[in-house]
């Protein structure tokens, strides 16, 4: 009998027993597709573990298209490919005068933003700190452009807060 392999999205984590790099996929009742779930997830769910060619270049947290086929065991699933999910960037300029002024970074489910007069970090308060925050990032798409893009929006709000007074 020939494996199948399924494809879905998993984030994979490290096992706190083994120190492996596990994920964890739950069947969907209905569609009967393979889905990735959390560990504490309350859904029937199988562990995955990463085909030897995969050791060591998995990142956790990071959300991967994976390809999986069925241990012999039938206990879990072999990932036998993972790719990396690149989301596409939106970086928008948002200004109401003398109230809000922000560059907002959107990608996947996540918002980075530069907000110079009421960030609480420094990873929002400051340039740099926006930078930092995405050169780590390893799923956004054409990252390159993103910074620049960023970099031309939060210099132009900083004119624009400079002509409205903020120092």
């Amino acid at each position: 009998m020939a494996l199948t392999l399924e494809k879905t999205q998993i984030k994979f984590t490290k096992s706190e027993e083994t120190g492996e790099i596990i994920g964890f996929v739950s069947r969907h009742s209905k569609t009967k597709k393979l889905k990735g779930v959390r560990e504490d997830s309350g859904y029937g769910k199988q562990v995955c573990v990463l085909s030897l060619e995969l050791k060591g270049k998995i990142i956790p947290n990071l959300l991967y298209n994976v390809e999986l086929k069925t241990m012999h065991n039938r206990n879990g699933y072999v990932v036998v490919s993972a790719e990396p999910v690149l989301f596409k960037a939106l970086v928008e300029m948002v200004v109401v005068p003398n109230i809000t002024y922000q560059v907002q970074i959107k990608f996947g489910n996540k918002t980075v933003y530069f907000d110079p007069l009421f960030g609480r970090t420094q990873s929002s308060k400051t340039i740099e700190g926006v930078l930092k925050v995405l050169n780590g990032r390893k799923d956004v798409e054409d990252l390159d452009s993103v910074v620049k893009d960023f970099e031309k929006k939060a210099n132009l709000l900083i004119k624009k807060m400079n002509t409205d007074g903020f120092y």
